[in-house]
């Protein structure tokens, strides 16, 4: 069973993630904030890879503490000019620092493998067209596509509220026991579960 580690970053009421596997020590490093050197170690920690759900700059704020040791791989939607214009602008205001390579090298379906467990990519765009979310059977980390009593923003560049519908309405095809690990804890709400959600997530893609 893979251990999950919520790490906050109070500024942003951002929720990074470690996913690590207990008999393998294998992990991956999920959108790290502008803190994260303070919670790992690159030469003690087993670390595959990064995975940013998104490009948006807090959740990419602790990339570079990762450049040129550790993988970061995002989806290909997010790759286009304006977006990476727009990742590259706003990173360098808040990080004052140019963000490392990223491989857009994440598409919908693809696995991820810690141990013996298989972690599904799902393309979940409408917060921003390479939004991603991660599942194994379980437990959904969910990037900002959706929160706990919440939904992700899309009046902000490359987002859609008709994308993010359909990205929800995918979501709740998945068990309903599945629990949610979102990007931020806003109102300190850190974690959910479809059962849960469900409802609330229904009426906002059925209302609008």
């Amino acid at each position: 069973m893979l251990e999950i580690t919520q790490i906050k970053t109070p500024a942003y009421a951002l929720l990074s993630y470690i996913i690590r596997d207990p008999l393998s020590t294998e992990c991956i490093v999920i959108d790290p904030g502008s803190g994260i050197n303070s919670h790992i170690s690159t030469d003690s920690m087993n670390i595959k890879e990064v995975i940013n759900t998104h490009l948006h700059p807090d959740h990419t704020m602790g990339n570079h503490f990762f450049a040129g040791k550790i993988p970061i791989r995002a989806h290909p939607g997010d790759s286009g000019f304006a977006m990476r214009a727009v990742h590259f602008a706003l990173s360098t205001i808040f990080n004052t620092k140019i963000p490392p390579k990223v491989s857009f090298d994440l598409n919908d379906g693809d696995q991820i493998h810690i141990g013996n467990t298989s972690i599904k990519v799902l393309h979940t765009p409408g917060h921003s067209p390479g939004s991603i979310c991660l599942y194994w059977p379980g437990n959904l980390i969910c990037g900002d596509t959706i929160f706990v009593g919440n939904i992700g923003r899309t009046d902000i560049p490359g987002g859609s509220f008709s994308l993010l519908s359909e990205s929800i309405r995918k979501i709740l095809t998945l068990p309903s026991e599945t629990r949610i690990w979102p990007g931020h804890y806003y109102m300190e709400k850190y974690t959910s579960t479809l059962t849960e959600e469900s409802s609330f997530l229904k009426s906002i893609i059925n209302n609008r």
